[in-house]
């Protein structure tokens, strides 16, 4: 069975919330159809970091590192999704050579440590767009 073929099916409207940031990870999603909006909490203020469709997947760093979610994940418009449940997916990474899974282990730490940095670029850059725009206004 492929993650595309997952029996496990979910349907989210518009502003619904799939995966919360700071909430344990047990499954990953695949888009069937719609969109969803990735955001990340920084300096309490929610940063804009991905958008993703059809075909894409997301939560997958929270399968391999045994984290918490890094990240909010909320439905525009209505979106259908493929559960990936982690029992499944531990089953196929049980079969890849054990170095193989320290590597693909790597690059997620790294892959959500620069999720992090660039979180915190994003709001710096807001800030100094606002800051610039306050600027011009008074000019």
């Amino acid at each position: 069975m492929t993650f595309k073929q997952t029996p496990n099916i979910q349907r989210y409207s518009n502003g619904d919330v799939i995966v919360s940031e700071g909430i344990v990870s047990n499954n990953a999603y695949i888009i069937m159809e719609g969109k969803v909006n990735v955001t990340k909490k920084v300096d309490k203020k929610s940063i804009l970091i991905n958008s993703l469709g059809k075909g894409e997947v997301f939560g997958e760093m929270g399968l391999i590192s045994k984290s918490v979610r890094s990240a909010t994940v909320v439905a525009v418009g209505n979106v259908t999704i493929g559960v990936i449940e982690k029992e499944q997916f531990e089953s196929i990474v049980k079969q890849l050579p054990e170095d193989i899974r320290a590597i693909v282990n790597a690059l997620v730490e790294r892959l959500r440590y620069t999720s992090d940095q660039l979180s915190k670029i994003g709001l710096e850059l807001e800030k100094t767009r606002s800051i610039i725009s306050s600027f011009s206004s008074q000019h």
